[in-house]
Parts: structure tokens; sequence; C-alpha cells
């Protein structure tokens, strides 16, 4: 016998660890059986967790409108008598070239069979300063003279509407039906002019002039208007005035 069990022997007391006591015996049994019923519940919480779907509880999960890849594309016919691009068919490029800056997702493409058209073309890619590292050539019909443009972006697909697959006069649950905000999905879709602003939001860009704060800070501190001159156009008056006569 231990030291630690003839010290035990003589204050009267019996070591607990030689014979369990029925209420030890109790508390054990009781943590062996919470240890139990805490496995099968987590146990039964995972089986349950694989097979779990989530319920749909927004407008945006029920009638999601989807990001896809599409090409944007202009063709310009260039008569072999026409000593190169005209007016017309110059803004055209210059537009489609703004739009590749603001929505393009790779390299600016351009084919043609017409010397003079992409002459022409050459200059407008310098005068908007596009890198030759960002042109690709491409392919183009050899049957009909002309130039073309075309690029990669992101177009937003809106749902598709017209789901009217329950009674709404026999339901009693009070709950969004099928159809229920598809419209307002498929007006967003049309409307929205970058669809990336969808899937995230744009750089913040701070244009605040530095020479313009400090301006602004003087005439103030001097009680003077802060404000910018006012044009001709501005002061003959606002729209509800104009809409008063």
């Amino acid at each position: 016998m231990t030291k630690h069990s003839n010290t035990l022997g003589v204050l009267g007391l019996k070591p607990s660890y030689l014979k369990p006591s029925h209420a030890a015996l109790q508390v054990l049994a009781a943590s062996v059986l919470i240890t139990g019923l805490a496995g099968c519940a987590s146990n039964r919480d995972a089986e349950s967790a694989i097979g779990f779907v989530a319920p749909v509880t927004t407008v945006e999960q029920r009638h999601p409108i989807d990001i896809v890849k599409a090409r944007a594309s202009v063709a310009l016919q260039v008569p072999g008598k026409a000593d190169g691009l005209n007016v017309y068919q110059k803004e055209r490029i210059r537009h489609f070239i703004a739009l590749w800056r603001s929505e393009g997702e790779g390299k600016l493409v351009v084919s043609g069979n017409s010397r003079t058209g992409l002459a022409g073309l050459r200059d407008l890619l310098i005068e908007r300063v596009v890198p030759v590292s960002a042109v690709e050539i491409g392919r183009y019909d050899v049957n009909q003279l002309g130039v073309k443009l075309s690029f990669a972006r992101l177009v937003a697909r809106p749902p598709k509407c017209g789901v009217w697959n329950s009674d709404l006069g026999k339901d009693s649950s009070n709950t969004e039906y099928e159809n229920f905000g598809c419209a307002a999905q498929h007006n967003l879709a049309a409307m929205i002019a970058n669809p990336k602003d969808l899937e995230t939001p744009r750089d913040q860009v701070d244009w605040t002039s530095a020479a313009r704060q400090d301006f602004i800070e003087r005439a103030f501190t001097a009680g003077k208007a802060t404000g910018g001159d006012t044009s001709a156009t501005d002061k003959a008056g606002t729209i509800s005035d104009v809409a008063k006569h």
C-alpha cells in the first residue's frame, strides 16, 4: 500500500479509487450515455446536412441573372473603288473602340480584305492610341470587300419568365409564387450598362483636384462663395421653371 493510502487509513477514510462508490458509478454511466447520444446526434446532423437544400428566399436566387461571354462585332463594307472609309464608318469605328475599352474582355480582333479600308482602320487605331499588343488579326470573308472589328465581352442574360405552376386561388400559404420578381430581374438585365457591376464593384478613383480643394478652402475661410460660375444655360431656368409655363 502506498503512502497516500496509509495516510487515508490513519484519518479513517477509504481511498475512493480502491472501491468506487455507487454515486461515482452512476456519474460514470451517465457520462458514457451522454457521450453516446451526442455522437448519435452529430451523426444525424451530418447525414441530414448532406442532403439538405437551403430554401429559396430572395428574388435573386429564384430568378438569377447569368453573366456569359459573347462577341460584339461591327462589319463595314468598302467598295473596291472607294478611297477608304467614309465619315460615317470612321465614327462607327471610333465608337466601337471606345466600347471595347470599357467592356472588352481580351484583345480587339481586326480583319478585312480591303487595302484602302485597312489603311483607314490602321490610322484610326493609331488615332485612338490602341497598342499593337492589344490587336489581333482575324479571318475575313474573301468574297466581300470590307473590314471588321470584334471583341469578347460580358453580357447579362435575363431569366425566362412565365412560370405559373401553382394555383394562387387555392394557395393559402401566403408565400411568393414562382414568377414573382422575374419581370424586375429581366428588365434589370436589359438595362444594365456593364454586366461586370453585377459581379464586383468598380474601382473607386479619386478625381478630386488638389488645386480645386485649396481654392474652396481659401474661399470658405475668406467668407466667399465656393461654387463655380453659373453658365448662361443654367441661368435660363431649371426644368421645373420651364414646366410651369
